[in-house]
Formats: structure tokens, C-alpha cells, sequence
């Protein structure tokens, strides 16, 4: 009996060194070998793509996710951010409850927090009351599909205070005939005013579509000095 668990102690101490050796500089992965160890069990040594995927696995759910509403001069903004930065911006409702009510629908296990990081809420009282031209948050794009991302970086590099169609932003992103599927990519921004799709418009002049209702386009634009065809 004794030689039998020693045997299987031997290769459960090869199979943990193996598995060092593959993830010697991935501290995510690291963790595995003691959880191995703990469980008694043998682990096959994961190939390359394997390893990828574990790594994203382990760094999605160490991503707490924390919620919280604030209030400012257009209403109460909500936020869900985790270690890697904001993860959706709510746009104004008319109370705290309200702002919190629908950002736990989307995140139904996230912690409610008191209030934000102060640099989150600083920068954006900013802005709402004219101080602030643009923003040096963290941003959490993990979750927000690759023409989409592009399109959200196009819109971001529109100058405060201007406008630029649908058009122009499929343009600069390579697909000029994706006017149409520009629009819904914007329609869905997870961080609306830090990425600012108030600022595209209709090739005509027209505001478009807005997720907060065209008054509130209108409220930014105004707010940041654009020139309006209304």
C-alpha cells in the first residue's frame, strides 16, 4: 500500500512540474497547480489554444463586477465597472433606484456599490457641467465584438463640439457600404458620452437615432457647443 501511494505521489509531483514548466510565466494559470495538488489529481498539460481560453476564463470571472448610480445635472447616471475599468455607462434616469433597477437586470450577480471610483465621477460631473472636453477613464472592451470596437474608436476620434455622419464613420473604418449596420453598432454602446455616438448624425443634417431619446442627443450636443440643424 505504502509503495502504491508512493508511486502516485511521484507522478502527481511530475505532472505538477510539467505543468510549472507550461505556465511558468502565467501567474493565472499558475494557480491551477496548487488546486491539482489539493484535488489529488493528474492534468493532462494544456496545449497552447487550451491555455488561451483557461486564461480568459480565469480573468472574466475574477472581474467583479460593481454597480452604482450618481446624480448630476442631467439626471442619475449609472455605472457598472470591474478591475479592468467601466463596463456600461446608464444614461440618465430620473432616479437613483431607477439607474440601479436596470443596470442589475443586465448584471443580476454584480455588488451595488455606494458610489464609483472618484476619478469616474469626477470626470463625469465634469463634463455635464461644461469643464470637461474628454475623458482618461479605463475602459473594460472586453465584451464589445471587434466592428463594433472600430466603430466606437471612430466615433471617439470625432472633436468635441462637431458632428460626422454614419457615413463618414463606415468610411473610416474601411467599410463604406456598412452605413446601416454603423448605425446599430452605435445604437448599442455600452458607454454611451465617453464614447460619444451622440455625435454622429444623418448625412442631411438630421440627429439620426439615439439610445437616450433624440432630446438628450440634443442636450449633449448642445452642451458641448455643436453646430445644429434642427
Amino acid at each position: 500500500m505504502k509503495s502504491g501511494k508512493s508511486t502516485a505521489q511521484s507522478r502527481l509531483g511530475m505532472d505538477k512540474e510539467l505543468i510549472e514548466r507550461v505556465v511558468k510565466n502565467d501567474a493565472a494559470l499558475a494557480s491551477l497547480v496548487g488546486t491539482l495538488s489539493q484535488m489529488g489529481r493528474r492534468a493532462r498539460v494544456p496545449m497552447p489554444e487550451q491555455r488561451a481560453a483557461i486564461r480568459a476564463r480565469l480573468l472574466q470571472s475574477s472581474a467583479e463586477t460593481n454597480l452604482t448610480a450618481f446624480e448630476t445635472r442631467i439626471g442619475w447616471i449609472g455605472l457598472a465597472w470591474n478591475a479592468r475599468g467601466i463596463v456600461t455607462l446608464l444614461l440618465p434616469r430620473p432616479t437613483r433606484a431607477h439607474a440601479l433597477r436596470d443596470l442589475q437586470r443586465e448584471y443580476p450577480d454584480a455588488i451595488v456599490r455606494e458610489r464609483a471610483p472618484a476619478e469616474m465621477v469626477r470626470e463625469l460631473e465634469e463634463y455635464v457641467e461644461g469643464q470637461r472636453r474628454s475623458f482618461d477613464l479605463p475602459l473594460d472592451w472586453s465584451s464589445i465584438k471587434p466592428f463594433q470596437r472600430a466603430v466606437l474608436q471612430a466615433a471617439s476620434t470625432i472633436p468635441f463640439g462637431e458632428t460626422r455622419s454614419y457615413g463618414w464613420i463606415a468610411r473610416q473604418i474601411g467599410k463604406p457600404r456598412a452605413a446601416r449596420a454603423v448605425g446599430r453598432a452605435l445604437g448599442a454602446n455600452p458607454i454611451p458620452i465617453i464614447l460619444p455616438c451622440h455625435r454622429v448624425i444623418n448625412s442631411n443634417g438630421e440627429l439620426g437615432g439615439y439610445g437616450g431619446g433624440l432630446p438628450l442627443k440634443v442636450k449633449l450636443l448642445r452642451l458641448e457647443g455643436a453646430a445644429l440643424n434642427l
